[in-house]
C-alpha cells in the first residue's frame, strides 16, 4: 500500500495550442472535475505563456473547488519536439520557440511540479484511457490537422522513444526528394497531407489551372482541403484523383505502421480528416488492403471521440501516471 495520501493524485492538464489554452483538473479516480478554455494572448513568449498557463490552472483548480497547492502536478501538452532532458522544448513551430527550458518557467509560475509532452502524445493517452480506444492496451493515434502527428500507447503506457520523439509519423518519407516540409527535409507525409502544406499545394494547382477549385475558394474566401472533398463528392475527376493519390500515400504509411506495431486499435482524427470523410474512407481502404493480414485482422479503426478536451485530459493523465509511478500506486 502506498504511504502517499490519495489526494496526491489530483492533477491538472493543459493543452497549449497556437491560439487557445484548455485546462482540466482530474480527480483521484481520473474523472474530469473541472475544465476551462481561454484564448492564448499574444505575444506568446515562453515567459508570458507560462504565466497564462498558471492563471488558467489557478482558475480551473478554483472551479474544481480546490486550491492550486493541492495539485500534485500539472501536465502540459504542446505541438513541439521535446528534448530528452525533461522540461526542454527543442522546437515549437506554432509558438516560434527554439531550445526553451519551459518546464522550469512553468514550475516557477505554478509553484507545482510540471511535466511536458507532445500534444498528439497527450491525445493518444486520453483516447486510450477514456476515449475511442478505452480499454485497449496497444493503440496508435494519428491526427491530421495543420500538420500530421502520431502518438503511441504500448502495454497501456505512452511510448515516447529513446529521445522522446517516437511516432513522428508525419515525417515518414512518401516521395524521394519530394515537396519541402517544415522539418527541413523533403518528401514527408506532412508535406503533402498536413492542412497548411496541402492548402499551399492546392493554391499552386489553382495557379496552374483548376477553375472548379478556384471558384470554390473564391466563394468561401479561403483555400482548404474541404473544398476538394466537396468537388470529389460531386464527381470532379481531378479532385477524385488527388484524393486517390493522398489516400494511397497515407494508407500505405498506416499499413506499414500497423504491420510493424500490431496495435489493437488505430484512432484517426484532426480537422483534415474530420472535414474530409471521403479521404478518410479511401485511406482506411488502402490500409486494410496493404497491412499484413495477421497484423490487421483484429485491428479496430476508430474516429477520435474526445474532441477539443483530449489534449488537456491526456496531459493530466500523463502527470497523474508519473505521480502514481513515484508513489508506487499502480
Amino acid at each position: 500500500m502506498s504511504e502517499h495520501p490519495r489526494i496526491s493524485l489530483l492533477a491538472a492538464g493543459v493543452d497549449l495550442g497556437g491560439s487557445n489554452l484548455r485546462a482540466v483538473v482530474l480527480d483521484p479516480g481520473g474523472a474530469v472535475r473541472a475544465s476551462l478554455a481561454r484564448p492564448l494572448e499574444r505575444p506568446a513568449t515562453p515567459e508570458l505563456a507560462a504565466a497564462q498557463v498558471a492563471r488558467l490552472v489557478d482558475a480551473c483548480a478554483a472551479a474544481a473547488g480546490i486550491p492550486t497547492r493541492e495539485l500534485a502536478a500539472v501536465g502540459v501538452g504542446l505541438a513541439a519536439q521535446l528534448g530528452a532532458q525533461p522540461g526542454r522544448v527543442l522546437v515549437a513551430p506554432n509558438l516560434g520557440w527554439r531550445d526553451v527550458a519551459f518546464g522550469a518557467l512553468l514550475e516557477g509560475e505554478l509553484g507545482r511540479p510540471a511535466v511536458l509532452l507532445n500534444d498528439v502524445d497527450a491525445i493518444a493517452l486520453a483516447e486510450s484511457r477514456c476515449g475511442a480506444a478505452a480499454g485497449k492496451k496497444d493503440v496508435l493515434v494519428v491526427f491530421v490537422g495543420t500538420g500530421v502527428g502520431g502518438g503511441l500507447v504500448l502495454g497501456g503506457r505512452l511510448y515516447r522513444g529513446s529521445s522522446g520523439v517516437a511516432a513522428e509519423i508525419g515525417h515518414v518519407k512518401v516521395r524521394a526528394d519530394g515537396r519541402p516540409c517544415g522539418c527541413g527535409q523533403r518528401g514527408c507525409l506532412e508535406a503533402y497531407l498536413g492542412g497548411a502544406n496541402l492548402s499551399a499545394w492546392l493554391e499552386e494547382m489553382v495557379a496552374e489551372g483548376w477553375p472548379a477549385l478556384e471558384k470554390q475558394a473564391h466563394r468561401e474566401g479561403t483555400m482548404h482541403p474541404g473544398l476538394v472533398e466537396r468537388l470529389a463528392a460531386r464527381g470532379d475527376g481531378r479532385a477524385r484523383e488527388l484524393w486517390r493519390q493522398l489516400a494511397d500515400m497515407f494508407g500505405t504509411v498506416l499499413a506499414n505502421a500497423v504491420t510493424l506495431l500490431n496495435p489493437a486499435a488505430l484512432v484517426l482524427g484532426g480537422t483534415v480528416l474530420d472535414n474530409c470523410p471521403g479521404l478518410h474512407r479511401l485511406t482506411v481502404q488502402v490500409l486494410r488492403e496493404r497491412a499484413l493480414a495477421v497484423s490487421s485482422g483484429a485491428l479496430e479503426v476508430f474516429a477520435a471521440r474526445l474532441g477539443p478536451q483530449a489534449g488537456s485530459i491526456g496531459a493530466a493523465w500523463f502527470a497523474r501516471g508519473l505521480l502514481a509511478d513515484q508513489s508506487g500506486d499502480n
